[in-house]
């Protein structure tokens, strides 16, 4: 069965070793088969393959029918996906919890002995991350402003579902939003247009701030981030300056 690098490096990041991962191969290929049958087509040693086939079943990637002998039966990826995403769904929520509620209290106590007023964050998945900390810390008001208000790109899509369950007073600045957003929004929020918006920046309770600076490249993106008042203050003269020469939806 010919696959693709690209399919063969997914399958061991989701946790199989390069004999499941033949193994598993070989079934979905193959259909129903007894083990031996699978070293056969798979290359597995025989020697081995009980144990794979076993961590097969254990990983849920396969079925196995008990007779003499017992056959061996490939789940369908899509179900095999749907099971792992919710499996390991739940586990990041428990060890996220369990993480939050011991370490979220050292950290800020440290942070408060040895203050940093500006960090700079690298990477994307970093600069959403913490957008989504301060988004879920906001109880008063948040400025926000994106180049464009939709879900065409993961990250606008990411923090739009974020923002929409703030419960502070949000005003959001952005060049141009999706129809279909519009129904979505809350009325308590406030959302205007402006030709162009550069960038997209970050304003919670006239304390956090993040700015994101985006590159070419994924290792180009860059956020700033800062606990200081005075910067807050800074960053929302800037956006209320725009949001005056803006139009309201």
């Amino acid at each position: 069965m010919s696959v693709s690098d690209a399919t063969l490096k997914a399958l061991k990041q989701l946790g199989l070793t390069e004999y499941e991962t033949q193994a598993y191969l070989a079934l979905v290929d193959g259909g129903q088969m007894a083990a031996s049958v699978v070293s056969t087509k798979s290359k597995v040693p025989f020697s081995r393959i009980y144990d794979v086939l076993g961590r097969l079943h254990e990983k849920q990637f396969i079925q196995v029918q008990k007779g003499r002998p017992s056959m061996y039966i490939a789940k369908a990826p899509t179900e095999v996906m749907n099971t792992l995403r919710l499996d390991w769904e739940e586990r990041l929520k428990e060890s996220s919890a369990l993480v939050i509620s011991e370490l979220q209290p050292l950290f800020e106590r440290e942070n408060k002995q040895t203050p940093r007023d500006v960090w700079v964050i690298h990477g994307r998945a970093s600069i959403l991350a913490k957008a989504i900390e301060m988004l879920d810390s906001g109880k008063e008001k948040v400025l926000l402003s994106l180049p464009s208000f939709d879900l065409s790109h993961v990250d606008v899509e990411t923090i739009v579902e974020k923002v929409l369950d703030v419960k502070a007073h949000v005003s959001i600045l952005t060049s141009s939003i999706n129809e279909s957003l519009k129904a979505l929004i809350p009325e308590r929020f406030e959302v205007r247009t402006r030709e162009r918006v550069f960038g997209a920046g970050l304003v919670v309770d006239n304390k956090f701030t993040l700015i994101m600076l985006a590159g070419g490249e994924e290792s180009d993106v860059l956020g700033i981030y800062s606990s200081h008042d005075v910067f807050a203050a800074m960053a929302t003269s800037y956006f209320e300056s725009l949001w005056k020469d803006s139009d309201t939806i």
